[in-house]
Parts: C-alpha cells; structure tokens; sequence
C-alpha cells in the first residue's frame, strides 16, 4: 500500500468531498471540572445539565449514522468529555467504527484507565487549554487548585507516547504569563499555541469580552507567536493584501461555515456554527440522517442575506475581520451588528502585517 504525508491526505480528501459532511465536533458535555472565566461554554457548566445530555445509546446512533455519511474525522469536546462515566465506551465504540478522533479536554478527569484506553486505541490527538505556568495565576483563571494535576497528566501523556497538542488561550488575565507558559510548554518538546480570540458566551453574556487583550497587543502576539487556528485550514493562507476587495452581492455568511463540518450538541441537535445554533436539526429523530441535515442547514444559511445596512456589508477587509454573524449574535444579539472590537482589530492587524514587510 502507498503511503502519503497526513497532510496530503487531509488536502487531497477535502478536495474529494466536494459539499460533503466529512469532519463532526461532538460536544458530548457542557460539564467541566474546570471553570475558566473566558470560556463560551462556561455558562452551561453546571450540575443539572447532566439531565438533558444525551445517553450511551443515543451517543451511538449519532456515531452509527456519521459513520454512513461519510465523516471521517470526530472530535469529543464540550465542556469536557472525559467526565461522562461512559466515555470509554462511547471513545471505544467510535474507534472500531473506524474515525480519526480528536479528544478536547481539561485532563484534569484523565486517570490510569483512561491512559491505558488510550494506548490501546490511541487518538488521532489530545488537546488541552493551559494558561497559565504557574499555581495562583492558574487558580485566578480556572476557579481551581489543579495547577500540579493538569501539567502532570500532560507529562503522563507525554511518558506513555501519546500525541498530546498544548494551546493557550490568552486574555488579560494571563497576558504577563506569556513568556513562561512558552517556555513551560517548550520545554515538554510540544509547540507553543496561542490564541487571542475571546467570544461572547452562548447565552449571549458579553461580559467575558472585556478579558480581550487591547487589539494592538492581540496583533501584536499573533503576530510574535502565531495565531494556531490557522494551521487548521486545509489550504495556506494567503498573503493579506490578496483579501483585500469590496465583496460582491448581500449574502451575510461569508466565512466557511458548512463547508465539510458540523456540531453535534449535547442534546444531541446538529448545526454548522459553534456561535450559532439556529438553525438546526434533531438527529435523535427515527428518519434523521447526517447528510440529509447537513443539506438542509446548508441550504438554509447560504441562502441569508443582509437585511440592513451594516457597515460590514461592504466593508472591503470582511475576507480578513474575525467578525461574524454567529459572533455578532452572541456579543450583540444581532445577525449583522458589527463588533467594533474587530474592526479595531483588523486595522492592528493590518498596521502589523505592513511593519512585517518593511
């Protein structure tokens, strides 16, 4: 059998699947150990959500029927997946079915059972979120003492082999950290992941945005340390100044929402934007299917239009601006209000880009 580089086999399976579902985020909780004030999730990080997410059972059908449309990559996330009691079956189940899976979590849950698990089927990565390298600062941003058992379970990872990815969510409350969460992360031999993005949380509470860095200092650290999310898409970036242009028509949604993905919320109902959940689908219906959904989400987002004069209909930098309309309903309750925020931001980026190249 030929062998060929990951990357050339992501590139050339994107390439493939035309208008196809073929990556699924599944949130199988909004339950974390942890509770970080920037995190979008974090008003659903309570006891009595446990009620409403879905069973072992209906875990599996949703995987049953990814697995018949095609999707190829699964992502558990949430909150954190690891504390479902029942994630070992459900991370076991998906692996015979034959998905690359990511795993999303705090590892503050992990546990000797879950490495083995682990080592048995190994994942195609484990990600977590550390920001901060030290006790207090960690306490101050997370609400609790697991400084020593988080960066333990990353060396334990790390011991036993296991592809393990580190990010970094930077805000104003560890800012000052930067330098040593690099070097602490460096340090394991993993590369250093910063993002700068901070959004409104799904219950539309803004007031997490104010732990946004001033947007000359986001620029400014995208700029020094890279902005990670980029490696995520599946064709390089291309230079600024090719982004640059007054778009054509009114069509409101202009980023790659429903190009190849999807989310999986923990009641079990698909939509195509981690910031916006309307429209949506129910897959725990008998006749429900992956493809079947996707296509009418599809059809129901690309056909939106800008019903207003929002200043980011026309603006020629929308190809580059972090504004959205899944962020724009969060932080301000509206489809098409622009966030000055990003505006702000996009200018930095821009005098940041311009400095680079002289």
């Amino acid at each position: 059998m030929k062998r060929i580089q990951y990357k050339d086999f992501s590139w050339n399976l994107h390439q493939k699947a035309g208008n196809k579902p073929i990556v699924c985020q599944m949130e199988l909780t909004f339950r974390c150990p942890l509770d970080c004030a920037h995190c979008y999730t974090g008003c659903y990080n309570r006891k009595g959500s446990l009620k409403s997410e879905l069973s072992t059972r209906q875990v599996k059908t949703i995987l049953d029927k990814c697995k018949e449309s095609g999707v190829v990559w699964l992502c558990f996330t949430g909150g954190d997946p690891l504390v479902r009691k029942d994630f070992p079956e459900i991370y076991t189940y998906a692996k015979k079915l034959g998905f690359l899976i990511n795993v999303f979590t705090s590892l503050i849950p992990l546990n000797k059972k879950m490495v083995s698990l682990f080592k048995r089927y190994p994942p195609f990565n484990i990600e977590t979120t550390l920001n901060a390298a030290e006790a207090v600062a960690y306490r101050q941003i997370t609400g609790r003492r697991f400084f020593n058992k988080h960066s333990e379970a990353i060396k334990i990872l790390l011991k036993n082999k296991l592809p393990i990815r580190v990010k970094t969510q930077v805000t104003r409350q560890n800012i000052a950290q930067i330098k040593k969460i690099k070097r602490m992360v460096e340090s394991w031999k993993l590369k250093f992941r910063p993002s700068t993005m901070v959004f409104a949380r799904l219950n539309q509470d803004a007031s997490v945005c104010n732990l946004r860095l001033p947007p000359e200092e986001a620029a400014s650290v995208n700029k020094k340390y890279g902005y990670f999310e980029e490696e995520y898409l599946p064709q390089k970036r291309p230079e600024i100044k090719d982004l640059i242009g007054v778009p054509e028509g009114n069509k409101l949604f202009r980023c790659a929402i429903g190009g190849h993905a999807f989310w999986v919320s923990p009641q079990g109902r698909m939509f195509l934007c981690n910031c916006l959940r309307r429209p949506d689908y129910d897959l725990l219906k008998k006749d429900s299917a992956i493809s079947r959904g996707f296509y009418l989400l599809n059809k129901s987002v690309q056909r939106m239009k800008f019903k207003t004069s929002s200043y980011c209909r026309r603006c020629k930098y929308s190809f580059i601006c972090s504004w959205c309309p899944g962020r724009a309903c969060l932080e301000k309750k509206s489809l098409e209000e622009p966030i000055e925020y990003f505006c702000c931001l996009t200018q930095a980026t821009l005098k940041a880009n311009k400095s680079k190249g002289q």
